[in-house]
């Protein structure tokens, strides 16, 4: 057993003067959903049978009881998941390293109720106490804390004046205010006490001020010295794995080059040999990737003068420009086929540069030696990029026109295109790592803030957050609440792009600032100038805005890869809209004392688990109205182990609103009345719309069937939904509308791309009836 877990066990044995150490049988455990996401928790698994006040205190008042939720116990909050998502529930070993301090708590019995926003907050003093204004309905109420518990994952918080206690996250709270307040507390003569705050200093990744902590121990009691000795050395290799495990997170989201000049600064003294064998390789994979496309642009230039048809030269020219500009790590893979024929004897150059540049344009599996079908290929990629421009509708027919007269440019040619395009406009790269405002370059104008991650190249892909921010909150500070600061702020760590639109007007909207067509807009103008992975688009937001993500996720599920709403709160609609969400997974944030949202939300959310959809509900425990800071990194952890569903071949929906006139792959318009005109009753007051039931199923047989009480259908099909090398019936009001073999259209794949920006979900059909 290493010094440092023998330290966890000395920690739970010591009694101090004014901070006690106890050690109570809780026991640490994991649980792994289905997606892969992880929560750590403490104790046994409590089955739970809903989450309205009324099912969680019901308890077992019988012998058989369906409990299709488990509560697990994080200490400082609450995790509630679905029984049917839950792939594996593991008990590990008692926890016992905290330290707790003696407070005095308030003698009054009274509890708040609800808790609003802090109005101010003083810093910690050496002892740990401050002082937390809160909002109230007539005055603002001081409260008195104090730090009673100290954790490597969290400190609690008593209330001295107010009977209210809580916790935190550990890295909230300045840590040299804990070390202050653990220092006033311990026995600075025990070398035991002051071996326990370095043991916590190192769970909670605190290593210079562990090894600070140290060297003073090692002045003071220099009989320690060879403890500290191997104390010293085993901080540097947990350290060291730390820094490994962000250069991989790094390397995933595409930062190359920052992770190789890291790994540079990397400490070798005393790490194992395993993790400097995955350093060193970090470092020859990005010299190997360096030298191939050194490699590359030195080949073409001498295949180019190889060349005996002086009237390539031109287009070559040309070609090999785009590549020596653009050829980076993110798009080397492309040029696979080439370097692995670069030495063929019996290739001629011509031959070479044609499998280049034609991989380079349509990827490895569609490369071709052929010179003139490269050059077909380049026309094909320069007339898909005008039609992309296009705003005239006359000139864009003409341009399918001529692209369908390239020869060899078919529609899987096409799709290979779009797939590989770079963004259609460019950016420039002083933006990347700082906030910029955009409009949306269509008649709308919208406002939006966006942040570009380190290390952005345009021929990469990265997953966006969409972030909705609470009412009368700035759009830019919602943007650094996701992004922070470059290059070590969570979206920069993580690879993603941060967007943050302005609130709009739209008269069918059902969150007051949020109408989802302003929304869908700002990400379309996004998918235009950026290198968005449409299968990894996050929808997010607080308060008000939290309220537009219930709303707009439930509304246009296809869109999104997750939901995240902070302090949000379902509305009418959603009473309807919760089964539109099958597919689309929630990670849900709220505070047991705000307001009464939890309580709110609890029956559609409930609806939700017992169904088995993919939701994860967090509560604060005792904690109100913030911004839940400390929880980005667990929603970053689930962001990871999640993309946009596949296509449903099942679409089983109800819309309520005109402009929710789309899921997945079935579109409509020309809605009943009592959708589009408000509805009274008797007596002159408003009723909510009835919902409009929405169907589709594609067989195996390859047979569509619908139920739409809509004038209008539209059909976008793809080779997941359809086989088109056989007959596809379309069944609609009892008959068939549709009886042939589906056509792939050029045409159709590229009014979608144009429309939405989304160049990873393709249609080669549209239908419309």
């Amino acid at each position: 057993m290493s010094e440092l877990c023998t330290l966890r066990r000395i920690s739970a044995a010591i009694i101090l003067g004014t901070l006690i150490t106890l050690t109570f049988p809780v026991f640490a455990g994991e649980v792994v959903m289905k997606s892969g996401f992880t929560v750590d928790f403490e104790g046994n698994p409590v089955p739970v049978q809903g989450l309205t006040l009324d099912s969680r205190r019901q308890g077992n008042p019988g012998p058989v009881q369906n409990y299709p939720m488990t509560m697990f116990d994080a200490v400082s909050r609450r995790y509630f998941l679905p029984l049917s998502q839950i792939a594996e529930t593991q008990l590990g070993d008692p926890f016992v390293d905290e330290f707790n301090i003696k407070v005095q708590p308030a003698n009054r019995q009274q509890m708040f109720g609800s808790v609003g926003g802090f109005a101010g907050v003083t810093p910690f003093s050496e002892f740990g106490r401050r002082i937390v204004t809160l909002r109230g309905p007539k005055e603002n109420l001081d409260v008195v804390q104090g730090i009673s518990r100290i954790r490597p994952d969290y400190v609690q918080l008593t209330g001295i004046n107010y009977n209210w206690e809580y916790n935190v996250a550990t890295r909230t709270i300045p840590i040299d205010k804990l070390h202050q307040a653990m220092l006033q507390a311990t026995n600075q003569a025990s070398h035991e006490e002051r071996l326990a705050i370095v043991r916590l200093l190192v769970d909670a990744e605190y290593y210079d001020l562990a090894q600070q902590e140290l060297a003073r121990i090692a002045t003071d009691f220099p009989d320690l010295q060879e403890r500290v000795n191997t104390l010293q050395l085993e901080i540097r290799q947990v350290r060291a794995l730390q820094f490994l495990n962000e250069f991989r997170r790094r390397l995933a989201a595409g930062q190359y080059d920052l992770v190789y000049r890291k790994t540079f600064q990397f400490p070798r003294d005393d790490v194992n040999e395993a993790t400097l064998a995955e350093i060193d390789k970090m470092q020859r994979d990005h010299e190997l990737a360096l030298d191939q496309i050194d490699r590359i642009l030195a080949a073409l230039s001498r295949l180019q003068g190889e060349v005996k048809q002086q009237d390539l030269l031109p287009r070559f020219r040309d070609m090999r420009a785009v590549v020596k500009s653009q050829l980076s790590r993110h798009t080397l893979e492309r040029l696979t086929p080439f370097l692995q024929n670069i030495d063929d004897e019996f290739l001629p150059a011509e031959q070479k540069l044609a499998l280049a540049y034609s991989a380079w344009v349509v990827g490895p599996s569609l490369a071709d030696t052929d010179v003139d079908t490269a050059i077909n290929y380049w026309d094909a990629r320069d007339t898909v990029r005008e039609y992309m421009l296009g705003t005239n509708t006359i000139q864009q027919s003409e341009l399918l026109v001529r692209l369908k007269g390239i020869e060899s440019i078919g529609p899987d040619v096409v799709e290979a295109i779009v797939r590989l395009m770079p963004p259609l406009y460019e950016t420039s790269f002083e933006w990347v790592g700082y906030p910029q405002s955009l409009q949306t370059r269509d008649s709308e104008m919208l406002p939006y803030e966006v942040i570009l991650p380190v290390g952005y190249n345009p021929h990469g892909k990265y997953p966006v957050i969409i972030a909705l921010a609470a009412d009368g909150v700035d759009p830019q500070q919602e943007l650094l609440w996701w992004g922070g600061e470059a290059p070590s702020g969570p979206a920069h760590r993580n690879g993603y792009i941060v967007i943050a639109p302005h609130p709009s007007v739209g008269e069918n909207s059902a969150v007051a600032g949020w109408p989802a067509e302003s929304v869908i807009r700002v990400l379309r103008d996004a998918r235009r100038r950026f290198a968005v992975d449409s299968d990894r688009v996050f929808l997010a937001g607080h308060g008000g805005g939290a309220d537009a993500v219930f709303d707009i996720g439930m509304a246009h599920p296809h869109l999104f890869a997750g939901a995240i709403p902070i302090l949000g709160e379902t509305n009418e609609y959603a009473k309807h809209y919760w089964e539109n969400s099958r597919h689309l997974p929630f990670y849900v944030v709220s505070g047991e004392l705000d307001r009464d949202v939890f309580e709110r939300n609890a029956e559609d959310l409930t609806r939700m688990m017992k169904n088995r959809f993919d939701v994860v509900l967090v509560e604060y425990v005792q904690r109100g109205l913030e911004d839940y800071y400390e929880e980005l990194p667990h929603i970053l952890d689930w962001m990871r182990v999640h993309e946009r569903a596949a296509q449903p071949l099942e679409i089983d929906m109800q819309t309520m609103r005109p402009t929710d006139n789309r899921f997945y792959w079935l579109e409509f318009a020309g809605l009943p009345t009592n959708l589009t005109q408000p509805r009274v009753n008797r007596y002159g007051n408003a009723l909510p719309p009835r919902p409009l039931p929405i169907t589709g199923k594609t067989t195996q047989g390859n047979t569509i069937y619908l139920t739409v009480g809509a004038e209008r259908l539209t059909l976008w099909l793809s080779p997941e939904l359809v086989d088109f090398e056989e007959r596809l019936k379309v069944n609609w009001r009892r008959r068939t509308v549709f009886n042939e073999i589906p056509e792939r259209s050029i045409n159709d794949m590229l009014e979608h791309v144009y429309v939405t920006g989304d160049r990873d979900r393709l249609y080669w059909q549209r239908l419309s009836f």
